[in-house]
């Protein structure tokens, strides 16, 4: 055996042995991770389900259509709360066309990439403003798909940072797991 892999192997058994990390404050993505648990399907498998894959998609053949006030359709065009009304209906989750309306609908979640998922509900506010006034659809790393009134249409863009025009306020779940869809806050 050549001395590479036997090396390997005494790492490989070394890690295999060795302690789970576990965060010490008890807060923050490694802990988000650590909270999720080991997944059925395998350390590479991507957690996902049907519906959310299927919100994603929908959400993607939309980009490019122009932003309308107040339309949700694909003929007509979207706002952000048409657009998301539109999209969560394909799997048949029928949600109000009012974004802080959608902001009551399903169950919160940590405004975390470690605990969003894709077909997340992601609410914004301006300013210091309590006030709901766009909603965009998360799509994962970091991303989201939303009727954008800057940009006239319907727009994949990384989720806005902290301080920016437009601030996080809220991110909903109304899709329940891989394959049953929920609306309301039930």
């Amino acid at each position: 055996m050549t001395f590479t892999i036997r090396l390997l192997l005494a790492l490989g058994f070394v890690g295999a042995t060795a302690l789970p990390v576990v965060a010490q404050d008890g807060a923050g993505p490694l802990a988000a991770l650590l909270a999720r648990g080991a997944n059925p399907d395998g350390p590479f498998a991507k957690r996902g389900s049907a519906a959310a894959d299927s919100v994603v998609q929908r959400a993607r053949e939309q980009l490019g259509r122009r932003y309308r006030f107040a339309a949700s359709s694909p003929e007509r065009g979207f706002d952000c709360s048409g657009l998301v009304k539109y999209v969560l209906k394909s799997v048949g989750v029928e949600l109000p066309h009012n974004a802080a309306r959608i902001a009551q609908e399903g169950e919160r979640v940590d405004a975390d990439s470690a605990t969003m998922r894709p077909g997340d509900l992601l609410l914004f506010g301006r300013g210091r403003s309590t006030r709901i006034s766009h909603i965009g659809i998360y799509v994962g790393d970091g991303r989201m798909i939303h009727a954008s009134t800057s940009q006239r249409r319907v727009v994949e863009t990384r989720v806005p940072a902290r301080g920016s025009s437009l601030n996080l306020r809220t991110v909903r779940r109304v899709l329940r797991d891989s394959t049953t869809a929920r609306s309301g806050s039930q």
